[in-house]
């Protein structure tokens, strides 16, 4: 473990708590998807330099909120309302780089987040063909394309 890695784990369950907190519509959230491991499992299969840009992002994140946002702390430390406020509030700046790290984190983690096997059944995901050697696994129904076309039809 590199000694920024602590921090980085900091980081990413503070942002991934934020975008994908507990529900009562019984989507899963950040725990039960494994955001921390899967996130830092996608970052050490990305090209080194996809890697170090979303560590600059992640870090940026953590260690510019004092700047970016009126507190005297690191993102990670900031309460969940704050947290949750402070995302959604870049991600509709009227400043392209506010947005512009807003649109990325959500993006980069939305990824991690809709991979998971729980975030796939919660939503219904099928595909249309088979893969087995894909690692992911999701529902495979032959045919269900064919289906879709025969409903569209009939409307």
């Amino acid at each position: 473990m590199s000694r920024a890695e602590p921090r980085l784990r900091s980081t990413l369950a503070a942002l991934a708590e934020a975008m994908f907190p507990e529900s009562e519509s019984g989507a899963p959230d950040w725990r039960q998807t494994d955001m921390v491991r899967r996130t830092l499992r996608y970052l050490g299969a990305l090209p080194p330099s996809s890697r170090r840009l979303l560590f600059l992002l992640f870090w940026a994140v953590e260690w510019c909120t004092p700047f970016l946002v009126p507190a005297l702390r690191p993102f990670s430390r900031l309460s969940l309302d704050r947290r949750t406020r402070v995302l959604r509030r870049w991600r509709a700046s009227r400043w392209p780089w506010e947005r512009t790290i807003g649109d990325a984190l959500k993006a980069t983690l939305t990824m991690v987040y809709m991979s998971h096997p729980k975030t796939i059944a919660f939503i219904g995901m099928h595909s249309a063909c088979g893969r087995p050697q894909d690692e992911l696994v999701v529902s495979y129904r032959p045919g269900i394309l064919e289906q879709g076309k025969h409903r569209e039809g009939a409307l």
